[in-house]
């Protein structure tokens, strides 16, 4: 699921809701939404946040595992 792999990839990366946010142009409380599964991010967002983690979109809106697990 989307909101999985988000909160996955961010623990990964060692970041906060609020510094993804600002790494992507949104407020922590879209990526809380985002984690929630209330929300789902933007195309652009998509891009922007496969970007910031090293990851595909296809990767973020696939079923599959984190690369290397």
């Amino acid at each position: 699921m989307l909101h999985e792999k988000i909160i996955q990839c961010r623990r990964k990366c060692g970041l906060s809701q609020e510094a993804l946010g600002e790494a992507v142009g949104v407020s922590r409380q879209a990526v809380s939404k985002w984690e929630t599964g209330d929300a789902i991010p933007e195309v652009t967002k998509l891009v922007a946040l496969a970007d910031v983690f090293g990851v595909s979109v296809d990767f973020l809106v696939r079923d599959g595992e984190y690369p290397g697990e």
